[in-house]
């Protein structure tokens, strides 16, 4: 059963470093403790990370600052 407010979100955007930037972005804003290694999925890539807010708070940062380069799931 999946948690309402779910800490584990996944970051997926279409160039490697494009998401290598935004978990950087991420990191010094203190909204993730951890990230996991990028992986390339359909025409982009991923990284799964450990937040320390909701998955809507995650993505509305990520939107803020890059917007429709990345988004979180």
């Amino acid at each position: 059963m999946k948690k309402k407010n779910s800490k584990k979100a996944t970051v997926i955007a279409l160039y490697d470093t494009d998401l290598g930037l935004v978990l950087n972005w991420l990191r010094l804003k203190k909204a993730i403790t951890s990230s996991g290694e990028k992986r390339e999925v359909g025409s982009g890539y991923a990284a799964t990370v450990k937040s320390k807010v909701t998955k809507e708070q995650l993505n509305q940062i990520v939107k803020d600052r890059f917007g429709s380069f990345a988004k979180v799931i």
